[in-house]
């Protein structure tokens, strides 16, 4: 079985076939491919890939190629972990919104749809290429953000899309440490939009846990971080725990001002992190070095990994992950990866089972389209993912989950046809952004940083 990487250049590339290793005599993979069109870095990553593979005895090859038909053509399943325009431009989206107030967080706002605009045009061009190279294979997004490009690859896309999150799982996780509890006794219901979701109901042998954990959020907040950036008030109110994304929602000003208290955003990190290291190992990749190469690699990203969300929630740069393990070794239950692992193993080997997925709708959300993206739990199988029916939610949570839809489906429309109206009106909507004016500065700003990667704007 042949697995392609697009976005093989991308730092966590080398971790991911580090993990693949345990799955892939059950999986019979016998190729990872990785694809890049930054050469110089794809031989960093390709090369500290292959000593991976070689030196822990993996049952597949990996080879690396800028050329992406070469990468993809025969593939089963296909990883998208795409960032067009690199670290740098994050850091743009990050620093536009932050002058007029507005968070630039990737995945959500200006920032997610400034990345959006990059992404999917590109995406779009490849999956035509899989339509007529690997017309059978499935193609799992962790490229950000992840439920937009989901939602424009399954509206004008040429081939089978999943998009991946792991949020769900990590919660999950988080809940059944707190109850002392295996994760297989707890079913976790789940709904919204990717990176706007909301437990509503947790059972352990099915009896609803909610109230309690109502109650004892406090303890709950201590003992996992994915809870811990929201007020008991807050939790108590809406009744139901929310994705830790939605505390960008629910305190913005809160999160834009503890950013501008440090002068620093998550992009300038990963940046300040991400190339030191690619300067440092580059030469003992070349040089045969590679067991100080994989080494320095493995210290770095535990140190980028302890740092996630810090000085949005808090204004300082602290490890806000200090009693859980290193993100290398989380692969099997946590991740994008490992969740991508599990969606593979029920489609080829028909292990049935049900997992949180970024999928069409068809029904499954009361109020939503038949063809907008949703993240909900899925039964998946050797046909695909197929919702699981969740019918009327919550007014709170609609009252987000629709204008943000709306934002996605404006913003898919803009990036497909280069239609600044529409890319206007995304951002007008957009509940992060305060008003028209701003929402037109910002654009226009993005129109002009990003030239380069906005072809379809000229």
């Amino acid at each position: 079985m042949k697995l392609a990487i697009l976005g093989g250049a991308g730092m966590r590339t080398a971790l991911l076939v580090n993990g693949l290793i345990r799955h892939s005599e059950e999986l019979h993979f016998d190729e990872v491919a990785l694809f890049d069109n930054d050469e110089q870095r794809l031989s960093i990553m390709g090369g500290l890939s292959k000593y991976v593979a070689e030196t822990k005895g993996a049952a597949f090859k990996v080879t690396f190629t800028t050329d992406i038909r070469e990468a993809v053509r025969g593939a089963d399943f296909i990883f998208s972990a795409v960032r067009v325009g690199q670290e740098e431009s994050r850091v743009h989206d990050e620093r536009v919104a932050l002058k007029h107030g507005v968070l630039g967080q990737e995945t959500t706002g200006p920032g997610g749809f400034a990345m959006a605009l990059r992404t999917i045009p590109v995406m779009l061009e490849y999956t035509k290429i899989i339509n007529e190279v690997a017309p059978n294979a499935w193609l799992l997004n962790f490229s950000n953000p992840s439920g937009l490009l989901a939602q424009a690859m399954n509206n004008y896309g040429h081939c089978k899309v999943i998009g991946i999150c792991d949020a769900h799982a990590g919660m999950k996780n988080a809940l059944s440490k707190f109850l002392q509890v295996h994760h297989s006794r707890l079913q976790v219901d789940y709904y919204g939009l990717n990176h706007l979701g909301w437990i509503p109901k947790v059972y352990l042998d099915g009896v609803d846990q909610m109230p309690a954990l109502l109650d004892r959020f406090e303890e709950l907040a201590k003992s996992a971080h994915v809870f811990s950036f929201f007020e008991p008030e807050l939790i108590r109110n809406i009744g139901m725990l929310p994705n830790e994304y939605l505390y960008y929602f629910y305190y913005h000003d809160q999160s834009v001002n503890h950013i501008l208290k440090t002068n620093e955003t998550r992009g300038e990190q990963i940046v300040q992190l991400n190339r030191p290291l690619l300067e440092r190992i580059a030469p003992l990749v070349r040089e045969g070095k590679l067991a100080e190469a994989w080494k320095d690699y493995n210290e770095t990203l535990d140190k980028r990994s302890s740092t996630y969300m810090s000085k949005e929630t808090s204004g300082q740069l602290h490890n806000i992950h200090e009693n859980e393990a290193p993100a290398h070794s989380q692969f099997e239950e946590e991740g994008y990866e490992g969740l991508a692992i599990n969606v593979i193993k029920g489609i080829h080997l028909n292990k049935q089972q049900v997992l949180t997925l970024n999928v069409p709708n068809r029904g499954t959300i009361h109020g939503l389209k038949d063809d907008d993206v949703v993240e909900v739990p899925c039964l998946v199988n050797q046909n695909g993912p197929t919702p699981l029916t969740v019918g009327e939610v919550s007014d709170l949570a609609m009252s987000l989950i629709q204008p943000i839809k709306t934002y996605e489906r404006l913003t898919v429309e803009a990036a497909v046809k280069g239609d600044y109206q529409a890319a206007l009106n995304a951002l007008t909507v957009h509940p992060m952004v305060p008003s028209f004016t701003v929402a037109k500065s910002i654009l226009d700003e993005y129109l002009q940083v990003h030239k380069p990667y906005l072809p379809q704007f000229q």
